[in-house]
């Protein structure tokens, strides 16, 4: 697969996305973003074989290399993801968690680093197993991966898991004296289907092992199981084959090609090739789905995430929206009573109506020359009220809305004027 600009910036949003997740280091989603990015970044087409354990993967791989390259037995054993990539000869290199790199001829270092202990466990201090090869095909841009057998460790179930969507197209490998058992249906589903890999070729290994009418009551099962599941390959392509492995393996070894042919492994290789080239053509066809069933996931994982926050945003907008109700009535009536009182106060003190009012009433007190009491306790009595009303109001509404109080409205009065009255005449009787 080409390396473009469009596939580092892709890259670059999966991590960054998957960093606002704070996604724990050996979850689930970020161990398949950390893959979907390796695979983004391989420029070369890979082939995985994947099924679960003594189905006779490396076998397979073994007799398409045409020799004993991987490691095989009787009992589970590949305990790597192993590589197979170009070389000008046989070497092979393994990285270690330490950083540290082992680089041998051949690959009797495998059996120290890339095979299961006595209790069929991994080694935890390898990180990359990889072997070099001259095959033509591999020549080509073709990287082959052997992954471990599933259904047997969960530690090999996770890796293997990882690599999948690192591979380009996969090879099911499929036991005909148990096919399709209920692990391997569910990884088919879940491991493969779910995650967007759907470049996935079916073989039947252990045929020839089977009585002839039980191979064909196997064949016509196999069939069922092609035709069910929606491989997208190139038009004209099957996606069942037939492969004897170990009796292939053995045909190549001694060179023998009617053997070879015989075993289903010529007709699997021809069609192998022809599809990796075709698909190496539409790279983007094939990663599509698998990227974006990974970016569904980061989608989702945004959503659990956001949404508790937007909860709260919501209930503080609620709120927000609540007091900015309360305010905006609180505001009307102050403002509607504010404009009641000052109009009542302004209509008070007009001038025909203080006169209507208090002309008489002023001039009686000017007479008795009782003013200023009339003044205090009538006309300035009034006119208290009447202020009280309004900064009532305006106090009301700096308590509410927290603002600092004005000063107090003040009306001066002028001095009461001055009146000298004739003096009163007095009228004596005659």
């Amino acid at each position: 697969m080409p390396q473009s600009k469009n596939y580092q910036q892709l890259v670059e949003a999966l991590i960054n996305t998957s960093k606002s997740l704070n996604l724990g280091i050996k979850s689930q989603l970020n161990q398949d973003i950390l893959a979907i990015c390796n695979y983004l970044n391989n420029p070369n087409f890979r082939i995985a074989v994947f099924g679960p354990f003594n189905h006779g993967k490396s076998t397979l791989l073994n007799a398409m290399l045409g020799s004993k390259t991987l490691p095989i037995d009787l009992i589970p054993t590949t305990g790597a993801a192993i590589t197979v990539k170009y070389g000008s000869d046989i070497r092979t290199r393994i990285m270690l968690v330490d950083g540290s790199e082992i680089y041998r001829s051949g690959t009797d270092i495998l059996k120290q680093f890339a095979i299961l202990d006595n209790n069929r466990r991994m080694r935890g201090d390898v990180v990359s197993v990889e072997v070099f090869y001259p095959h033509p095909f591999l020549e080509t841009g073709i990287e082959f991966l052997d992954l471990p057998g599933t259904n047997d460790r969960e530690a090999q179930d996770n890796l293997v898991r990882e690599q999948l969507l690192s591979a380009d197209l996969v090879v099911q490998l499929l036991d005909a004296r148990k096919l399709m058992t209920l692990g391997e249906r569910e990884n088919l589903r879940d491991w493969l289907l779910d995650r967007g890999i759907k470049t996935v070729v079916f073989v039947a290994n252990f045929l020839n092992l089977l009585e002839p009418e039980e191979q064909k009551e196997v064949q016509n099962r196999l069939r069922f199981v092609a035709e069910s599941f929606r491989a997208e390959l190139p038009p004209g392509f099957s996606n069942l084959y037939r492969v004897d492995a170990l009796p292939a393996l053995r045909a190549r070894l001694k060179g023998d090609i009617s053997a070879a042919n015989i075993s289903g492994l010529v007709e699997f290789e021809t069609a192998l090739q022809n599809i990796a080239g075709i698909l190496k053509q539409n790279n983007q066809g094939v990663s599509k789905p698998r990227v974006q069933a990974v970016a569904l996931k980061l989608q989702l994982g945004l959503k659990e995430k956001i949404t508790p926050i937007q909860n709260e945003v919501q209930k503080i907008n609620e709120k927000s929206n609540a007091a900015n109700k309360i305010k905006r009535k609180a505001e009307g009536l102050i403002k509607q009573g504010f404009t009641a009182s000052i109009t009542k106060l302004r209509e008070w003190l007009a001038l025909p109506k203080l006169r209507e009012r208090y002309q008489g009433d002023g001039a009686i007190a000017l007479a008795q020359d009782n003013f200023s009491s009339w003044e205090r306790e009538t006309l300035k009595k009034d006119l208290q009220e009447l202020q009280q009303a309004v900064t009532k109001w305006l106090y009301q509404a700096d308590d509410f809305f927290q603002n600092e109080r004005p000063n107090d409205l003040l009306i001066p009065f002028p001095k009461h004027p001055q009146v000298t009255l004739p003096p009163k005449m007095v009228i004596l009787a005659i």
